[in-house]
Parts: C-alpha cells; structure tokens; sequence
C-alpha cells in the first residue's frame, strides 16, 4: 500500500529536498478522551512547536508541493470553503471547531495510507517522511510536537526508536475516559461527521456501507453491554502497559500531568511543561477563557458497573491517586 501511496504522491518529485532534515519529536501521550486534545492545542497556542495539522492529513500528499510552488494559502482557502459548504462548527464529539489548521492526530495519516493508527515498524518509514515534511514546511527552529491516542499503549517502541524523543503523559479518571469514549463512539456512528470523513478513510468508508455501520451501532448500543466492555477492556489493556513500562524511561525524558489539574490550574501546568521541555511561551494565552472543565454527566451503563470497572482499573486509580467516588 506505501508504494502504491507514495508513487501517487504529488510530493515525491520533492522528497528528496527534505530527506536531511532532522527533528527531535516531543509526544503527547494519553488514551483517546484524556484530554489531549486540549493539551495539544494550548501547547500549539503557545507558538512554540510545530504540528500535525488537519490540513497535513486532508492535502499529506501535496504539503511540500504546495510549500514549494506557494499555493499553499490557495489550498488552505479552499479546504475553508468546504468546511463552510459542509456546515461544520464542531467536531460533534466536542465543543472543538475544526478549521484546516486544526492540530491532529497523525495517526489519521498512518492509516489513511493503509497501515495501524500506531506507530511500528511497517509504517515508520512514513512516519519519519511525515515528520521531514512537516519540519520542512514550518518554522525550523520550532521542535515538533506530536499526538496519537494510539500511540499511548506503544510508547516503549517509540521510545526505542526515537531515544531523544520526550513525552508529555496526560491522565484522567478512567471512568471518565470511558464513559466519553462510548459516548463519542456512539455519536459518531449515529451522526454522520462531515469533518470526521475528511480526515479518516476508514470512517468514511464505514458510513458507505449500511451493513457495517449498522455492525458498530449494534455493538455500541445502549442496551447491550458490549461496547462498554470493548472500551473498559481498551482501557485496562494501556492502563496497565503505562504501569508496567513506564520505569523504562528516564525520570528526564517525560513529565506527567492530570486533565484534571490542566483545567485547574492551565497556566501554570503549561508553564511547567515548557519549563520540563527548556521553552518559553512566544504568545500571551487567555488560559480561562481556553480551558474550563466542563460537567460531565454519566452514563446509565458505565454508572452500573462503576465499581466493577474500579476493580479492574485499581492499580492505576491508586498509582495516581485517583478516588474510588467521583465527585
């Protein structure tokens, strides 16, 4: 599938002209639902880094082309324009507003081009053009910061093949994790995502097929309990690999921080992370007006078995402290 991807590639003329350029990546880690979303974005905000951005995803195979021949602007107004004609003004899931220059997930491109949403040795060669490509085209002297709720139950891997690379962890209360994944799954597949198709084949394919789209409504039901064990078994499984890994990384090439503290207290946990990474803010961020916890509400199933999920996520509740009763 990568032959055939790259050979269709506007951009190959070009990949040569990036295939020097180095780059250090700095990952945000956590499950889908964490909050890292939030954490990418604010960070971004901060013009610090570089990014993935959903132009990257929706154009990946004409980005340096575009750079190069300076249609870039062009192109960026157009995908505005069908954001528009496609009435998006959120990312349903969330109160997020898609634009081209959204920060994404990577992950969509890995995919996109027929491979795991995570990142291993079949689709690193891609990830590694990724990363050239976007250095590439953006400011070099900016590190570039990475997310992939995928990724967060592989980082060892990605550790071991990028050694210089340093991760931001984020944390948040598993149910909570939970009870939003099922929500979000079930949005998603009731709801058709104008933004969502743009940027993941897969999900467009799904909503092509009637059967298949039937298949995850029907596992994700609210009154079947199988979507909430897929997602409470998701959770366990990365939970306890963050626990059984997380010693094989030096106390110097991550920080970890809570959702909950981000929206606390988001100045100052910002601060301490571009402090972790030896950076100052370029830009003055209302952090209020960016971060505000929001109520949350859950679900009748994920409120029934509460405490049989507790029980299996046990270890990582006590491993960061987190309370037994949700407030």
């Amino acid at each position: 599938m990568q032959s055939e991807v790259m050979n269709n590639s506007v951009d190959k003329p070009y990949l040569d002209g990036c295939s020097k350029i180095d780059f250090s990546p700095i990952f945000i880690m956590g499950q889908h639902r964490s909050g890292t979303t939030l954490l990418y974005q604010t960070l971004v905000a901060t013009e610090c880094f570089n990014c993935v951005r959903a132009y990257h995803i929706i154009r990946y195979d004409e980005i340096l082309s575009n750079y190069i021949n300076q249609t870039e602007n062009q192109v960026r107004q157009e995908l505005e324009e069908v954001f528009k004609s496609l009435g998006i003004s959120d990312r349903m899931i969330d109160s997020v507003v898609p634009t081209p220059d959204l920060p994404e997930e990577y992950g969509f491109i890995l995919k996109n081009a027929g491979y795991q949403f995570y990142l291993n040795p079949e689709n690193l060669s891609l990830f590694i053009e990724l990363c050239k490509k976007i250095q590439s085209i953006s400011n070099p002297n900016l590190p570039l910061l990475l997310k992939n709720p995928w990724c967060f139950s592989h980082f060892k891997y990605v550790k071991d093949t990028f050694p210089k690379a340093k991760f931001i962890f984020i944390h948040r209360h598993p149910i909570h994790v939970i009870n939003s994944t099922l929500k979000a799954v079930r949005l998603l597949f009731y709801t058709k995502s104008a933004y969502t198709t743009l940027i993941d084949k897969k999900y467009s394919k799904i909503w092509n097929k009637l059967l298949k789209k039937l298949c995850y409504r029907f596992l994700y039901s609210n009154y079947l309990d199988i979507g909430l064990h897929q997602v409470t078994k998701s959770s366990v499984e990365s939970t306890t690999y963050f626990l059984e890994k997380i010693n094989s990384l030096s106390k110097t090439d991550y920080i970890s921080l809570g959702y909950e503290e981000l929206c606390q207290s988001p100045e100052s946990t910002i601060l301490k992370i571009l402090n972790f990474l030896g950076l100052q803010a370029k830009a003055i961020l209302e952090y209020d007006n960016l971060i505000k916890k929001r109520q949350i509400q859950l679900s009748p199933e994920v409120s029934r078995k509460y405490s049989e999920i507790c029980h299996k996520l046990e270890p990582y509740l006590n491993y960061f402290g987190y309370d037994l009763k949700l407030e």
